[in-house]
């Protein structure tokens, strides 16, 4: 770099640099970012397919009705669906879905996510969900997020066209620690899809 005189070459190399030290930074630290690409969805099955992983949590906050309904999100739980049939790994899942995609007048969400929900449920999943609204008063429950066993802590942060933006994943016990306390304070608000279903007949 320091041979070309190219001012502009010059400060692009450098910014490129800094770039790469701070990546670098991030690695060191235990954490990986994938900015605006589905690249993450190799680690995500890596991770689950992972000898000695056998709780996988998640917390899909469900903004738009296509969520995780293209091809990689499919792919995806496809995966979820084959490790768990085979017993190597079980799947605890929270849905926090938007309140113009589940209304206070309607009894259930709308579709896809009514089927989305209830696919994984007849799957044997473990399946709760809310309405968004009712976490108000506690916004910072209110996120994305993959626990893998008591190794890593996976956020996905996407558009209102449920593409990725972002998705940082962390080996970090600390992280990991701070996250299942938030997971368990979800709970009490989300209700469990299998009691829902026993007081309300699902639409045909």
């Amino acid at each position: 770099i320091s041979r070309q005189r190219d001012s502009i070459f010059r400060s692009v190399a450098l910014e490129h640099l800094d770039e790469l030290v701070r990546q670098a930074t991030n690695i060191a630290d235990g954490t990986f970012v994938f900015e605006g690409t589905e690249a993450w969805r190799i680690i995500y099955e890596r991770l689950l397919r992972s000898p000695g992983l056998h709780l996988y949590r998640s917390v899909a906050w469900i903004k738009n009705a296509n969520y995780w309904q293209d091809e990689p999100g499919r792919k995806s739980m496809a995966v979820n669906f084959e490790m768990h049939d085979a017993e190597r790994l079980n799947i605890e899942r929270i849905a926090i879905i938007a309140d113009e995609l589940w209304p206070v007048s309607e009894v259930w969400p709308v579709e896809p996510i009514r089927q989305w929900l209830h696919e994984q449920y007849a799957r044997g999943i473990w399946i709760k969900f809310v309405r968004q609204s009712v976490l108000e008063k506690e916004p910072e429950l209110v996120a994305d997020i993959g626990v893998y066993g008591s190794r890593a802590v996976g956020i996905q942060e996407l558009d209102e066209q449920c593409r990725t933006v972002r998705f940082t994943l962390t080996f970090d016990a600390t992280r990991v620690s701070n996250v299942e306390t938030q997971w368990d304070k979800l709970a009490v608000y989300a209700e469990s899809f299998a009691t829902y279903l026993d007081r309300y007949e699902m639409p045909g």
